[in-house]
């Protein structure tokens, strides 16, 4: 499956960084999470949280001096590789600042950005590229269903983590398993690392019973969805702004159940923050799972036993 993954991105690369790439993942498999491209930076990696740079022979090393540097023109061959050669075919996505390509994988984008009226309209001048590969685990929720679902009853469930550490991994299996239980599922996706949705078609598996919009600003798409799909439950990945958190109220409600993700150490820690503190005084939230990860066995994630608020 990793290999597989990483096939999928490598069509994209340039033909010498392409080859690298293939040959650290026959000499010794790696759980690749990123692959960074840098104008005259070298070339990156992440694995199990940490980065890491690639030598021109497709190995490891924590020295930049022995790294492959990503040259200016191979950014620009990959930046026109992932736009499929029309840049205007992919304004409205360079605008957002990343690109989904097939199988769910997103491309983070950087460099000069072009505004107009104060909003960025697209970027010239390419710098950096980020390739974030899609990681799904089918199952990885298993131990907190539970607590999520009792019977015919979804609790509204915040899950608190700090970066990396897996929540939206996690979320996608629970919005699966939420949906395949038999409730309706609507995912405010806005940067489409949820469904992943590829030409329409989503590129994860997010159940049977799942409307997702993807590319809008959560407010709006949890307004859109309350409007049209009568969700039984919403999903947001990252409450970042106050007009997500009164959204999500609004939804709360209507008799909607919620799940989303925000960063955080603690329980404690969230319920002091002022974005989200009218969130827990009015009580939207009925469960909080806090998780971490032990970055030394691929794929885990372990997690608190659910809060009840």
């Amino acid at each position: 499956m990793e290999k597989q993954r990483i096939s999928e991105v490598k069509k994209y690369l340039p033909q010498r960084i392409s080859e690298m790439l293939g040959r650290l993942i026959e000499t010794e498999p790696p759980d690749i999470e990123e692959v960074r491209l840098r104008t005259d930076a070298p070339l990156t990696v992440g694995i199990w949280g940490e980065s890491c740079f690639v030598t021109p022979t497709g190995g490891i090393t924590n020295h930049e001096s022995d790294a492959y540097k990503v040259s200016s023109e191979e950014v620009r061959t990959a930046f026109r590789n992932v736009c499929e050669n029309s840049v205007y075919a992919h304004l409205e996505e360079i605008r957002q600042g990343y690109i989904t390509l097939g199988g769910g994988h997103r491309v983070g984008i950087c460099g000069k950005a072009v505004c107009d009226g104060g909003k960025i309209t697209t970027i010239s001048e390419v710098s950096s590229l980020n390739f974030r590969i899609a990681h799904q685990i089918i199952g990885l929720a298993d131990g907190i269903m539970d607590k999520i679902v009792e019977g015919s009853e979804v609790y509204s469930t915040l899950i608190i983590a700090l970066p990396q550490m897996g929540k939206t991994t996690l979320l996608r299996d629970i919005i699966r398993q939420v949906s395949d239980r038999g409730f309706k599922c609507g995912v405010a996706d806005d940067r489409g690392e949820l469904a992943a949705l590829y030409r329409g078609v989503p590129s994860n598996c997010i159940g049977a019973q799942t409307d997702v919009i993807d590319g809008a600003p959560k407010a709006e798409a949890i307004e859109m969805l309350l409007r049209t799909m009568s969700p039984k439950v919403i999903v947001s990945d990252e409450i970042a702004s106050e007009a997500d958190a009164a959204a999500l109220r609004v939804a709360a409600g209507t008799g909607v159940r919620i799940i989303a993700t925000t960063h955080g150490r603690s329980v404690e820690e969230v319920m002091r923050r002022r974005l989200l503190r009218p969130l827990f005084e009015d009580r939207i939230f009925s469960r909080a799972i806090v998780l971490h990860r032990d970055f030394s066995t691929p794929d885990s994630v372990t997690y608190t036993e659910a809060v009840t608020l």
